[in-house]
Parts: C-alpha cells; structure tokens; sequence
C-alpha cells in the first residue's frame, strides 16, 4: 500500500509542477477536460474492477491515473481563485 500512495504522490507532484507551461500554452480548458476524463474513467474502471493480487501493476496504474486528475484539480482550482 505505501508503494501505491508514493507513486500517487510522485505523479501528483510532477504533473503539478509540468501543468503550469502546458496552461500558458494551451490555456486553461484543455487541462481541465483531461483532469476530468481522467477522474471519470478511473472512477468507472475502480466501479468494475475486481483487486486481484496476481496484477500488483494495475494498482500503481490507477494510482499514478489518480494522480494526474489531482494535479489538474490542486493547481488549476488554486490559480483560478486567486
């Protein structure tokens, strides 16, 4: 479990700090549609999925997935209110 949180955390930090060139130049809109079609299919795929120990990969997969929505929502929803 402590692998799964730090590679969540890794990824959550990494894509924080890359989302602010890829906004300057892609804008806003872009990063927040692909923050939310990723929160909307990990949120399907942990609907359907059946934990199977046998595909430890799978874990980090949808960790580091998780991830990556958290960041669009950290650092955009900050800039946007201040």
């Amino acid at each position: 479990m402590g692998y799964v949180l730090i590679c969540y955390g890794v990824v959550d930090a990494i894509l924080s700090i890359s989302f602010g060139p890829v906004v300057r130049k892609l804008g806003r809109a872009p990063v927040y549609t692909f923050g939310a079609l990723i929160n909307i299919s990990i949120i399907i795929t942990m609907f359907f999925w059946r934990p199977n120990a046998d595909t430890p990969i799978v874990f980090f997969i949808i960790a580091g997935c998780w991830g990556a929505a958290d960041a669009v929502w950290q650092t955009q929803i900050n800039c946007t209110i201040t």
